[in-house]
């Protein structure tokens, strides 16, 4: 028949192999999430690079269009300046013309 003695030593030397269990158990999830954490650390990065791509392709399209308009504007400019040479008095009638329908729109 056992004795207390020996149960507890029994006892003593399961518990220390428990505990020997749970610390490799805890050192194994620790070693996996620092590898789940480096993919998405992995993930993040590629998904970071991949909007940034995506960022510089939108800006360069904007300042192609911007240059675009800014384009058009002058040539629009260009244009207006030709015909008010050409014609200023057509030029002067048409201003008197919007600023009239102006002050009648801003008075109501």
């Amino acid at each position: 028949m056992p004795t207390a003695k020996t149960t507890k030593g029994h006892l003593d030397v399961e518990t220390a192999a428990l505990r020997e269990q749970v610390e490799q158990l805890t050192a194994a999830i620790e070693k996996m999430a620092k590898a789940e954490g480096a993919d998405a650390v992995k993930a993040a990065g590629d998904a970071a690079r991949q909007v940034a791509a995506r960022a510089a392709s939108i800006m360069d399209e904007l300042t192609g269009n911007a240059q675009a308009a800014s384009a058009l504007m002058d040539e629009g400019r260009k244009q207006l300046e030709e015909a008010i040479r050409e014609r200023p008095l057509t030029a002067i009638s048409v201003a008197a013309l919007a600023g009239f329908v102006l002050a009648a729109l801003l008075r109501r």
